[in-house]
């Protein structure tokens, strides 16, 4: 080895460097070593490599070839050795696998960290686009993929213009974010490549490090389901159509006390309750399932009042955002969100009158703390003003829960419960007061047969025994339900029958009778060929051919469709007797 170009780079390689003699005795060594074992030039004049490493090298310098790959220690150093015999001397090159071994975990940290960011900005619900400074795609997240209808492996890597060919540079935010170096922001309507209209809300960053400009940054919100909700709702707004079904008053109602059909003394003492809060203006708070008739009583409630002459005005809390329900509780003003107007809200609307407000635990806690607000102040300040309004309304609200449950799981604030609660009514569901069922059964055969123009008079007696035992889980909405399609099913009959229950039905039926929610009632009256337990049959034996035939005759696929065991099945067919000539393949697997 040339000795002058040895001195030239010995100090400057990054690896550790000593020169020995064949004894081992250390004739140079190089910055990177001193540093690595400490070593001076008076102390390393006198030292011996064999004392750096013990009983490790001696074997190595008996050899008289390169020797590579030699794993030593060193202290808290992993080293990797290579000794390359050079005439009379040898050279020792170590490397440090520690910093080596750290700097690839940094690494490997670091790529762990991307892939994590890269799939949070996947999840995330708007489009992510990055482009650096040549305009190369470097991101594109799941969800612009979907706004812009493309596959966001097709864009990653690509130039923008490849990417996205007719795309016109003047007409780009993101680039003349890019160009310009500051934000934008907008809002626009557009058709994506496969036909669909989308709104969007754009918003453009430019991204520096220190005051070097590194790219730009487009996030994209998809709100098209928002504007059409907007525009909904102020087509509602311009209209005045209130969420009531039929209007037949001035005053937005359809239903007073005589639309409250009942036996049960139970439901006699809550109508009495009611009628007498209807005097005075305390909120009242209507707690019962759904289909009990809650609306009925609020609506009863107003009729009854010295409001009854103003308006009563209802709104659904469930059917409607967050971000729009406000708008509509409390009103907008111009500009207080994209394509607001200036609009009362319902606080406004029903002044002087009742405010129904459906279903109130369904709110947001954000929301229902404002509302609070407006509450205790009985004060209302459109979105965007700043201007309160006074209003005088009674509110009357519902829920279908406990709301002692609600406010123990966090769906109901309890300064908010109190506040609206001042008087309670609480309206049991059906299956507790199973007395009001016939007095509705009859109710609904004359409101529906008279609209439907048929001459219906009521239901056979096994039908009526099965109505009084069952839970009726929709309350008295689905029995009305069940009433009013079963006479669509009627052609000259005068009674409803088993036959005339919708299949979906006879399904519930079913399945409440295998749980034992319910007995199988026995008349002693039926006038109906066949008994309940015979219907039921009639109807096991349907279900088991439809499973047979949809499992081609087999009795192990078929078990599994009815969820029943293969044993039992097979025992249900030789029970029945039905035979193998309806199937394609054979009976019995």
């Amino acid at each position: 080895m040339d000795s002058v170009l040895l001195t030239q780079v010995w100090d400057v390689f990054f690896e550790s460097m000593i020169l020995t003699n064949k004894e081992g005795d250390i004739i140079k060594v190089n910055n990177a070593a001193k540093r690595l074992f400490a070593l001076n030039t008076s102390r390393y004049k006198n030292t011996s490599v064999f004392e750096l490493f013990p009983n490790k090298l001696n074997k190595y310098f008996a050899l008289p070839d390169k020797s590579t790959g030699i794993s030593l220690s060193y202290g808290t150093n992993e080293l990797l050795l290579t000794i390359t015999p050079i005439h009379d001397l040898y050279l020792l090159i170590f490397k440090n696998m520690t910093n080596k071994q750290k700097i690839k975990y940094e690494l490997e940290d670091l790529k762990e960290q991307v892939t994590l960011y890269d799939a949070i900005l996947d999840y995330l619900d708007e489009g992510v686009c990055l482009v650096n400074e040549d305009k190369k795609i470097l991101f594109y997240n799941k969800k612009i993929g979907e706004i812009n209808a493309r596959e966001p492996d097709t864009i990653k890597n690509k130039s923008i213009f490849e990417a996205f060919p007719h795309l016109e540079e003047e007409n780009s935010k993101l680039l003349k974010t890019l160009r310009l170096g500051k934000s934008l922001n907008h809002r626009e309507t557009h058709f994506t490549e496969t036909g669909k209209e989308k709104t969007i809300l754009s918003e453009t960053y430019p991204l520096f490090i220190g005051n070097r400009k590194m790219g730009a940054v487009e996030i994209l919100k998809d709100i098209t389901k928002q504007k059409q909700l907007e525009e909904t709702i102020r087509s509602i707004q311009n209209d005045h159509d209130l969420p009531i079904p039929t209007r037949q008053s001035s005053n937005n109602t359809r239903y007073t006390f005589n639309n409250v059909i009942f036996k049960s003394r139970e439901m006699g003492r809550i109508v009495e309750q009611a009628k007498k809060i209807s005097r005075f203006s305390s909120n009242v708070l209507i707690i019962g399932e759904t289909g009990t008739g809650k609306e009925i009583f609020a609506q009863s409630i107003h009729n009854e009042s010295p409001r009854k002459k103003e308006k009563f005005v209802a709104q659904n809390c469930a059917a409607i955002p967050e971000n729009l329900l406000e708008g509509l509780l409390f009103g907008t003003t111009t500009g207080s969100f994209t394509g607001a107007v200036n609009r009362a809200g319902i606080f406004e609307q029903a002044h002087k009158g009742t405010l129904l407000l459906d279903e109130i635990n369904s709110i947001s806690l954000n929301l229902q703390a404002k509302l609070l607000r407006v509450l205790q102040e009985m004060k209302v300040r459109r979105l965007g003003s700043d201007k309160e309004i006074d209003f005088d309304v009674r509110v009357i609200s519902t829920m279908n829960e406990d709301p002692i449950e609600a406010i123990r799981n966090g769906r109901l604030r309890e300064d908010l419960y109190y506040r609206l609660s001042v008087v309670n009514l609480h309206i049991k569901p059906l299956r507790k007061r199973k007395i009001d069922i016939a007095a509705l059964v009859d109710h609904f055969i004359d409101k529906h047969s008279t609209a439907l123009g048929i001459d219906a008079e009521s239901v056979e007696d096994n039908v009526m025994d099965f109505f009084l035992n069952y839970t009726w889980p929709g309350n008295a909405r689905q029995l009305e339900h069940t009433i009013e399609g079963a006479l669509n099913l009627m052609y000259e009959e005068k009674k409803i029958t088993f036959d005339h229950l919708s299949d979906t039905f006879q399904q519930h039926m079913m399945e409440e009778y295998k749980n034992k929610r319910i007995t199988p009632p026995i008349s002693q009256q039926t006038k109906s060929h066949f008994s309940l337990n015979e219907r039921l049959e009639r109807l096991e034996i349907q279900y088991i051919k439809e499973a047979m035939d949809s499992a081609n005759g087999k009795v192990t696929e078929a078990s599994k469709i009815l969820g029943i065991s293969r044993q039992n099945l097979n025992y249900k067919l030789k029970k029945y007797a039905i035979s193998s000539e309806p199937f394609k393949n054979e009976l019995i697997d």
